[in-house]
């Protein structure tokens, strides 16, 4: 029973983490297709065997809104490694999660006065 125990709440932690991407990862794809941002996808991949080291995916925007960005990252930093950075005209947030098989890192960024305007970068490294 014990052990029956442990393994729900040892999957039940993984499907949290998960949320965060999914939550996330489905704002920046809603809005990298609009005419107001400009989305880039990068892969580095190790030239021997072309397997896959980490991909990054970043979602830029001068006139978009932070606030539901904002909203999902305070939200997700209940089930990541959560830090904020403020810096004169800038505030940096950054969730890290980590599951079976991978690391993800969110980035935003966007300025505290105005709110709008952003910047997302998200990367993923495939554990080994």
């Amino acid at each position: 029973m014990k052990k029956l125990l442990f393994t729900l709440l040892f999957m039940t932690g993984f499907s949290l983490a998960g949320q965060a991407q999914n939550s996330i990862d489905r704002l920046v794809e809603k809005h990298s297709t609009t005419g107001e941002s400009v989305f880039t996808s990068a892969i580095e991949r190790e030239p021997a065997s072309q397997k896959v080291i980490k991909v990054v995916k970043t979602l830029k925007s001068n006139n978009m809104n932070a606030d539901p960005f904002i909203e999902a990252f305070e939200k997700e930093a209940q089930h990541a490694i959560f830090k904020l950075t403020h810096s004169k005209d800038k505030t940096t947030l950054v969730l890290t999660t980590e599951s079976k098989d991978n690391v993800r890192i969110y980035m935003l960024k966007y300025d505290p006065k105005s709110k709008i305007g952003i910047e997302v970068t998200i990367i993923v490294k495939p554990n080994k």
